[in-house]
């Protein structure tokens, strides 16, 4: 079965190097360059060129890529969706983010302002180990502040999708601090999983994977 894996908000498929999904065949989407006001059902649309629908596959997305991928089920009809360290809808976000919908918090971003946030956002992710920070570092350069902004408004103005995802899988971690699982329903817990679970606890991850697909 083909796997189309989608990465969360300002990474790329570097963020899935350690994941393994089994004999699969893998295909890697990337964020393409969205204009400023871009929804979710947006970039879905956008990646849905991308995906080959006459072909059984399954969709899996971390955090914003998650969000992204229950917009793209109802355009690619997937066989199974699977998503990490993300939301089913504005009904899972912690209270402090929904009070920041419609605020467009994004606004203030700006290089000078992100770089003495880095060591905040490290932390909200659970990076802490060396291979982690490295990843992440690296990733936090990837997209332009402009196009981090236009991320983070498609999030946070998500408003969950207008149809129901089946064969869905959430998968999440009871130590993350982005998305407290406390605001999360029906997901699969790992055990000390971050919001950066998907590297640093790539076995795990990789294993309920798995068995979400039937391989497991």
């Amino acid at each position: 079965m083909d796997l189309y894996l989608i990465p969360g908000l300002g990474t790329d498929k570097r963020l899935f190097r350690k994941l393994d999904p089994g004999s699969h065949d893998l295909h890697f989407l990337e964020w393409p360059v969205m204009p400023e006001g871009s929804s979710l059902a947006d970039y879905a649309r956008a990646l849905a060129s991308h995906v080959d629908a006459a072909r059984p596959h399954a969709l899996i997305g971390v955090s914003m890529g998650g969000m992204v991928a229950q917009e793209l089920a109802p355009i690619t009809h997937p066989q199974k969706v699977v998503i990490v360290s993300s939301w089913k809808g504005p009904q899972e976000m912690p209270q402090p983010l929904r009070l920041l919908r419609g605020t467009h918090p994004e606004r203030i971003l700006t290089p000078a302002v992100l770089k003495p946030m880095v060591p905040l956002i490290r932390w909200q992710m659970g990076v802490a180990d060396p291979d982690d920070v490295k990843l992440f570092d690296q990733l936090i350069a990837v997209h332009s502040i402009d196009q981090l902004k236009t991320q983070v408004n498609a999030c946070l103005t998500w408003g969950g999708p207008d149809h129901v995802v089946k064969d869905l899988v959430h998968i999440h971690g009871d130590h993350d601090r982005l998305m407290p699982v406390a605001n999360i329903h029906g997901a699969q817990v790992i055990a000390g999983g971050s919001h950066f679970m998907v590297h640093s606890k790539a076995r795990e991850v990789s294993e309920a994977v798995k068995a979400a697909l039937g391989a497991g």
